[in-house]
């Protein structure tokens, strides 16, 4: 959608409302708890438990979380925690579903630039989002226990990595369109743009080397990805 002033935002479709509508006043997300036998609890009361064990997962891991550092945060007891979340394993679920439907993947660009301009906006923007230190403790926790909850990682997928090949694929399409770029699988050039972008500093961050934070290391890989993305590496014949 245009604004007077030359904005466009570019979203996957559906996200972004959703995610808006859930989000709570501080910022954590606001799962849907399935209803479970035993005693009841308010919505409030779900909401703390679930916040405070997102922070747990996030903080140590899946593996390194017992059902006794869940109680001895969150208080009450075992029985609660098994007949309200399904344990352990239910609530860690829940969390990471909550998180899923947060995730916002948009961004705002300056449509009156050229295709150059555009494409670095587009790329410094999906940097920021992706280095955020909440993004990538959520990414790390995710390959770690991937096998295990094949569900919720694929949840995962579809709502950080698919929905930015979707945003960016819906650009090339449209400049394919505009002839600003030649022919070519929207989605298949999207994904080499991506990971062209990401894959250092994601790589990076995640073994806990800060220097990939560094601003200016950033701004020579969007430089880079944009100038190889749509001019290439060989030199042309005169």
């Amino acid at each position: 959608m245009k604004s007077p002033i030359g904005l466009e935002r570019l979203s996957a479709a559906g996200n972004a409302s959703q995610s808006n509508r859930e989000r709570q006043s501080d910022g954590s997300p606001s799962p849907t708890v399935k209803k479970r036998r035993g005693g009841r609890l308010t919505e409030a009361r779900r909401t703390e438990i679930v916040r405070k064990a997102a922070s747990l997962f996030l903080e140590k891991g899946y593996e390194r979380v017992t059902v006794d550092d869940i109680i001895a945060l969150v208080g009450g007891s075992k029985a609660t925690l098994y007949s309200q979340f399904g344990g352990k394993d239910g609530l860690f679920e829940i969390v990471i579903k909550g998180y899923c439907t947060d995730v916002d993947v948009a961004i705002d660009f300056d449509t009156t630039g050229d295709t150059a301009e555009q494409l670095t906006q587009i790329g410094h923007a999906f940097l920021k989002m992706v280095l955020s230190p909440r993004i990538l403790e959520l990414h790390r926790l995710m390959v770690s226990i991937g096998k295990r909850f094949p569900s919720i990682t694929q949840l995962f997928y579809k709502s950080g990595p698919q929905s930015a090949y979707e945003i960016i694929a819906a650009w090339i399409e449209k400049q394919q369109a505009a002839g600003h770029l030649r022919e070519g699988d929207p989605r298949k050039l999207a994904v080499l743009f991506h990971d062209m972008l990401i894959g250092y500093h994601q790589g990076a961050l995640l073994f806990s080397l800060p220097k990939a934070r560094a601003s200016k290391s950033i701004d020579d890989t969007v430089r880079a990805a944009v100038s190889v993305f749509l001019y290439g590496t060989a030199v042309r014949a005169s």
